[in-house]
């Protein structure tokens, strides 16, 4: 059976291959058609049991609440791990589970929305294997410039919050701004501020995604400060991230990441083992990287511990300034002994699959100096403090061109945002 067929319906019908010759709007009219039909599929399925996200829950407890067992929910995991990523997931978060209605607690399909325009599935074949799909509908792209003042009693925070600014946004763009500006001491009514976003839509109002790609500060008591995203060929690059114009990482952690590459395959929690089955507590995060992958120290500090251990494999334990312990665990290789100073950066060892592991990955933590392990996620990291060489030439070139995003924003029509701000928002269509 083809999958696609499968996929767009529930007839089966004949599945029509991509032809490049389409005009847009047929590309278009297709992917609808197919979506629609898909939709439709799903609809009438069966058996379809809606799998939700509890407080505190993972994936492996959120599937088997529907009834799969250990084996069928390490296997949809697996499949997805290297496309889709499921470490951290949200209470009320909805996945689909559909079941064979022979066999009702075998599952053969699954699906999960990442947004209203963004679907991920999985569909068993004939040989009992899963085969993933993505369905992505059309969306619109804009940027969007913002700009405004601080009035009286306000901030900058509730200021881009208040104007329509996403929250996870304005997190970015204050985070950015406070590593220049102390915003508690300094900012005063008057001050003004310019965001660029570019902003993902599902048609033209649902909120899909977006990127804050600058943002600045001018006011009385600070000089103009700005901020540039730089971002490389790889999205999943710890490189990634805002910048000042002379190459500067705006984060205020001195903590660098422990890998140049970075896709979480599992959170710090509770959660089902996937090797034990038990229920038992994360006490950090994983990250999927090939074996040999060069594994970095995220600050100065004194190795405590370079051994090996039955569920913990080849690992490294650091101790820093402020007394907690980085932990790396699962190395191909140690390059580093106890009692050993290393630097932030640093090569410490390799990725690897030793001890209890279920593949190539890092297990990355932090033990905080009571003794009691921490959420690595709560740890804001940047790869290097400064870019350099290539680094920087690239980063010069996109701040090129975002400037030149921001002179055609500043001449699209200006829209005011509402009467409790003083503020307006420019924006330009982005066409493929």
């Amino acid at each position: 059976m083809l999958l696609v067929a499968l996929l767009f319906s529930c007839k089966q019908e004949e599945t029509i291959e991509k032809q490049p010759d389409l005009t847009p709007e047929a590309q278009l009219a297709e992917i609808q058609r197919r979506i629609d039909s898909l939709e439709n599929f799903i609809s009438t399925y069966p058996i379809l049991k809606p799998a939700t996200v509890e407080p505190n829950f993972g994936l492996f407890q959120t599937l088997q609440g529907v009834g799969l067992d250990l084996k069928q929910s390490l296997k949809i995991i697996n499949t997805l791990a290297d496309t889709v990523e499921l470490g951290t997931l949200k209470a009320g978060q909805v996945f689909w589970v559909g079941f064979d209605p022979i066999d009702t607690s075998k599952a053969v399909l699954f699906r999960y929305a990442e947004n209203p325009a963004t679907f991920h599935f999985l569909i068993m074949d004939d040989r009992g294997e899963w085969i993933y799909e993505i369905v992505e509908r059309p969306v619109n792209i804009r940027y969007a410039m913002y700009e405004g003042v601080l009035q009286e009693g306000s901030n900058l925070y509730n200021t881009l919050r208040d104007i329509g600014i996403p929250q996870n946004m304005v997190g970015v763009v204050a985070g950015v701004l406070e590593c220049k500006v102390s915003f508690r001491t300094d900012a005063r009514v008057g001050d003004r501020f310019k965001v660029l976003l570019k902003e993902t839509r599902f048609q033209d109002s649902a909120w899909i995604g977006g990127k804050v790609l600058y943002a600045s500060y001018d006011g009385s008591r600070v000089k103009q400060s700005e901020a540039f995203l730089y971002e490389e060929a790889d999205p999943k690059s710890s490189f990634n991230a805002h910048y000042t114009e002379e190459g500067e990482a705006l984060v205020h952690s001195g903590l660098r990441y422990p890998l140049d590459r970075l896709h979480m395959t599992s959170g710090y929690g509770y959660r089902i083992h996937p090797i034990t089955g038990a229920r038992s507590f994360h006490s950090g995060v994983d990250y999927r990287g090939a074996v040999g992958t060069p594994v970095y120290a995220v600050a100065d500090g004194v190795v405590v511990q370079s051994s090996f251990g039955n569920e913990n494999g080849n690992f490294i334990a650091i101790k820093h300034s402020d007394n907690s312990q980085s932990w790396y665990l699962h190395l191909s290789q140690r390059g580093v002994s106890t009692g050993q100073k290393v630097r932030g950066r640093q090569i410490i060892g390799k990725v690897g699959n030793t001890g209890r592991s279920s593949g190539p990955h890092l297990h990355f933590s932090i033990k905080q100096p009571n003794g009691s392990w921490m959420n690595p996620l709560a740890k804001k990291m940047i790869a290097t403090p400064k870019l350099e060489g290539a680094k920087l030439s690239a980063l010069k070139e996109q701040m090129g061109a975002i400037r030149n995003i921001l002179t055609k924003t500043e001449n699209a029509e200006p829209r005011s945002i509402g009467d409790s701000v003083q503020a307006t928002v420019r924006w330009v269509e982005v066409l493929d």
